[in-house]
């Protein structure tokens, strides 16, 4: 029976540092059901591997006839489906073996590591541009100038967004994952569910373009891929599959990127360690996605009736597993809640999942955050934050984690 846990996830104040009651979770009741939400709350490191492991019991799929998890409204459901070519057709993230087996091999090859690694100077040029556009300047906001642009970028570049539409770009994006946040009105639902019917459009006569004329893209890969009768893709599956891409590649990589310029900004001790040894920014990397985790949790649900951690859950529930509290669980990395470049074990952390639901995006996301630090670390004798570390405010999701902006003061490099 779970003990009593005080105080609530949707409340603004915990959302800026949920940890403290991520701990309280873990210690008192780790599977607690959140009565206002209807779900199950997964919080130890051990029992969020056990969820990951067993896919025969805890389905990536939402149950026949139920929504997804998530926030939304019967009008932005009717636009979405009537205007635009629907929501969530099963693929990826929202699927099981076999059928996942076979996107996600669709998908790996466009994330193939080789392509990856020839993207590496390219996603080098492509932040030092960036930040080329404030060097000379004493000061820049790191989410707005550096954060959003270094992802959105290189996934529009492979998603075929020209960059001149960048900001429309973003606008799609936070629209997709409107439904990821706090309850919002429905009128802002019904507002995104229009933008989310633009990008659909938009995209499919980019895949079309591509079927034409193909480019050295990730979208090119996409548009010719077929079933295994040898039948393209229908629309809604290819959709379903450049949405996640969509969110995978800018969204947590934004964050990831924030949270650690964040972190550095408020510890010069820590830069100079990194500007005198560069190949331990690797091991940055690592820590930080560990210890603030830009993806917070993701959903399952239960095929069965099934007992986990002494809790009885019944068939058809909703679990949010959430991978934050497991990457602080105590059990799992010696005191989690401090911060430790020497930590030996950061890289078993869970910020991109484990097991078949692994981000396949996960190795872009850290060549994308490697290179941010590396060359804000070179171009910059310091950088520290313009404001107390205190008057951060953090975006107001129930999925993601991160910083709404991060103001910083700079001196150049000599």
């Amino acid at each position: 029976m779970n003990k009593e846990i005080t105080g609530s996830l949707m409340d603004p104040a915990i959302q800026q540092c949920p940890f403290p009651m991520y701990k309280t979770m873990r210690e008192n009741a780790p599977v607690h059901f959140i009565e206002e939400m209807g779900i199950y709350m997964v919080t130890s490191y051990d029992l969020l591997m056990e969820v990951m492991k067993n896919n025969h019991v805890y389905s990536n799929r939402a149950p026949e006839g139920e929504r997804r998890a998530g926030i939304t409204c019967d009008k932005a459901e009717r636009i979405v489906s009537e205007e635009g070519y629907g929501r969530n057709a099963p693929t990826i993230v929202n699927n099981d073996q076999p059928g996942h087996t076979f996107y996600r091999g669709l998908v790996e090859r466009a994330f193939r590591a080789g392509r990856i690694r020839k993207m590496e100077a390219y996603i080098t040029e492509t932040v030092d541009r960036l930040i080329d556009q404030f060097a000379d300047q004493d000061s820049c906001e790191a989410v707005a100038d550096l954060a959003v642009p270094v992802p959105m970028y290189v996934i529009a570049d492979q998603l075929g967004v020209p960059r001149e539409n960048f900001k429309k770009f973003k606008e799609w994006s936070d629209a997709w994952v409107i439904g990821l946040g706090l309850p919002v009105p429905d009128e802002k639902l019904i507002e995104a569910a229009e933008l989310v019917v633009e990008m659909q459009h938009y995209m499919i006569a980019r895949l079309y373009e591509r079927r034409q004329k193909a480019e050295d893209d990730m979208l090119s890969d996409l548009a010719v891929c077929t079933y295994e009768d040898g039948e393209l893709l229908n629309d809604r599956d290819l959709l379903s599959m450049i949405e996640q891409l969509l969110v995978a590649g800018n969204e947590t990589t934004t964050n990831g990127i924030a949270n650690g310029i964040l972190h550095l900004a408020s510890d010069q001790e820590l830069q100079d360690r990194l500007r005198e040894n560069p190949d331990q920014v690797k091991t940055f990397v690592e820590e930080i996605l560990r210890y603030e985790s830009p993806v917070q949790g993701l959903f399952r649900y239960t095929k069965e009736d099934v007992v986990l951690g002494g809790v009885e859950i019944p068939k058809r529930s909703t679990l949010m597993i959430r991978y934050a509290s497991g990457n602080r669980d105590e059990d799992k990395f010696t005191a989690g809640d401090d911060f430790n470049m020497d930590r030996k074990n950061s890289g078993a952390h869970l910020a991109f999942g484990s097991g078949i639901h692994h981000c396949v995006g996960s190795q872009l996301a850290r060549a994308e955050m490697l290179v941010s630090f590396t060359s804000m670390l070179k171009k910059f004798k310091r950088f520290e934050l313009a404001c107390d570390k205190d008057d951060i405010q953090y975006h107001f999701s129930f999925a993601l984690r991160g910083p709404q902006a991060v103001p910083l003061t700079l001196t150049p490099a000599d």
